[in-house]
């Protein structure tokens, strides 16, 4: 994967992330036919329907919109996620040979949820590549300009989110490590790959804990709307992210009673 012009030091560390969510998504999945092979093709899905999703097995395809190319993509990469859940989607373009793996996407979001591990690799791996994708619209297009996902490296000590400001964006960890304090009290923590941010944004209310930096972190930061259309997409993510919300409130719920003893 590659994208154009100068680069946020950030977006290392979140492609080689992505790399490694995709490589946990497609573990075990069937991949039994015969690449197809194509050559200048202005838009992919001229040729095949919507459900398809297209693992690039040689060469490289594009990600266009109002003739600029905003992503490349190479050998490796799984591309047509956002036609398929009704995502952000620019044009998908081949200038060149390119051979790809069709994959049906209801099979593979079958693989997916089939396996709680890979269920949240799933929820990540769309945050990071549908904020990829928003971050270089904006970049291109006036329209995005007030919905630029955000990617920042912060140093120990740095306050990622603030109690009782308001929730404008939802948050991931691609690296390193953070801890959760409410009304000064340590009461939980967060690792990489949590999403966190995102309560605040589901009740409409101010944020009820602050978020510092414990290590070296890169955060994305994913603005709420286009978070909920996300949610709204794929409503299956969100139930593993509220699985994985609940999971972490009950612990940090215990957490404060311990200290209260």
């Amino acid at each position: 994967m590659y994208l154009p012009g100068k680069l946020h030091e950030a977006m290392d560390p979140i492609y080689a992330r992505m790399q490694q969510l995709l490589k946990g998504l497609l573990e075990g999945f069937p991949l039994d036919q015969d690449p197809v092979p194509i050559e200048n093709v202005d838009d992919l899905y001229q040729h095949f329907d919507n459900h398809q999703l297209f693992l690039i097995t040689d060469g490289m395809m594009h990600f266009t919109h109002e003739g600029q190319t905003l992503i490349s993509f190479d050998e490796g990469d799984l591309v047509g996620f956002s036609r398929a859940f009704d995502l952000p989607c620019p044009t998908i373009r081949a200038d060149e040979f390119v051979e790809i793996q069709l994959i049906d996407r209801d099979e593979f979001l079958r693989h997916i949820y089939s396996d709680k591990r890979r269920q949240h690799y799933w929820s990540h791996f769309l945050m990071c590549q549908n904020s990829l994708l928003i971050n270089q619209l904006a970049q291109v297009s006036k329209e995005h300009k007030q919905t630029t996902a955000g990617f920042q490296n912060c140093k120990p000590g740095d306050i990622i989110i603030k109690e009782g400001d308001e929730a404008e964006h939802v948050y991931t960890i691609i690296s390193g490590e953070a801890d959760v304090f409410s009304d000064g009290i340590k009461v939980g923590e967060v690792g990489e790959d949590e999403v966190f941010g995102a309560m605040a944004v589901f009740t409409g209310e101010k944020r009820s804990a602050t978020v510092v930096a414990r290590t070296a972190c890169t955060i994305m930061a994913v603005p709420q709307n286009d978070f909920v259309n996300l949610i709204e997409a794929q409503p299956k993510a969100a139930v593993n992210l509220i699985e994985n919300l609940a999971r972490r409130i009950t612990a940090m719920n215990q957490q404060i009673i311990e200290q209260q003893k």
